[in-house]
């Protein structure tokens, strides 16, 4: 392996992870969206949901698991809630979509929760949840798959790596933003350990016998956040995206003894209008306070 850096803009990869999408037959539209979720991971230094992603990706639209060109459909638009059928759209441009629906109803009723169902792998979600604070608002984004990741005292993959992502505005200081999975890492950074072959750290994953592994290429399910906090957390972020939709994964996969090939994950984007419980000037700045305050802590 070339252990030489490369240096590329990020317009230059930007392009280059549009066109890849292009040429798996991805609106152009669709695919500059894609390109600058998976970037926006790189620039923040989260490259397991940056462009190495990018085969796999154009691997699953060409099997048909992601839909290149597809329908989507608010089915469901009623108060503060609406409900996204993404027709098993790319993450990024089902999410996107859910996000400024959620967006949408919070303008109108203060809060918005857009519920997204049949969508395919979101990648980096805290994305969704500034796309939120852009608008003068909170975020919450959560998305909810598979089997991947163990259950609490158990040897196998039981509940999935379901991730939270929350976001508030500042006034001169930077969005405060959570954007966590509920294992102790991602499947992402297993990924890249198994591009580099370099050793993962004890309580990552575990083996096909239950026991951690060091070797990224035998680890057969992700070990929860905090064991048995970061699974019922799992759990919990399942029944409010996919049993609220009427598409359960974990349950559904569960009963026959492991995955669903090719079945697409759901999720929910909720947009919280801060004003409507206080002045949004004076939120900001409490939110650069608490940020300052945190910094200014005695260092460990």
């Amino acid at each position: 392996m070339n252990a030489t850096p490369v240096l590329v803009s990020e317009n230059d990869l930007t392009a280059f992870a549009r066109d890849c999408f292009m040429g798996a037959g991805v609106a152009e539209t669709h695919a500059r969206r894609w390109a600058e979720v998976l970037v926006w991971a790189n620039l923040r230094g989260v490259d397991s949901h940056g462009v190495l992603r990018i085969p796999g990706y154009v691997d699953a639209l060409a099997r048909g698991g992601f839909n290149a060109t597809p329908k989507m459909e608010v089915t469901r638009r009623e108060g503060a809630i609406a409900l996204l059928d993404a027709d098993a759209a790319p993450g990024p441009v089902g999410m996107c979509a859910a996000m400024e629906e959620a967006i949408t109803r919070a303008r109108e009723v203060h809060l918005g929760w857009c519920a997204v169902r049949n969508v395919t792998h979101a990648g980096a979600v805290g994305y969704y949840a500034l796309m939120a604070v852009e608008a003068g608002m909170a975020g919450i984004v959560m998305t909810g798959s598979q089997p991947m990741m163990a259950y609490a005292g158990a040897r196998v993959a039981g509940v999935s790596t379901n991730p939270l992502a929350i976001a508030v505005p500042g006034a001169n200081h930077r969005p405060l933003m959570l954007d966590m999975s509920t294992a102790t890492v991602s499947n992402g950074k297993i990924l890249r350990a198994k591009d580099t072959g370099e050793p993962i750290p004890d309580g990552w994953g575990m083996d096909e016998t239950g026991r951690t592994t060091n070797d990224a290429k035998q680890v057969k399910a992700l070990m929860p956040l905090g064991g048995a906090k970061g699974a019922g957390l799992s759990v919990m972020i399942e029944c409010l995206t996919s049993l609220l939709v009427g598409f359960p994964l974990i349950g559904a996969a569960l009963a026959v003894g492991g995955k669903l090939p090719g079945r697409p994950i759901n999720g929910a984007c909720i947009a919280l209008d801060i004003a409507a419980f206080a002045d949004e000037a004076d939120y900001r700045d409490h939110v650069d306070d608490l940020a300052a305050r945190l910094v200014g802590l005695p260092k460990a």
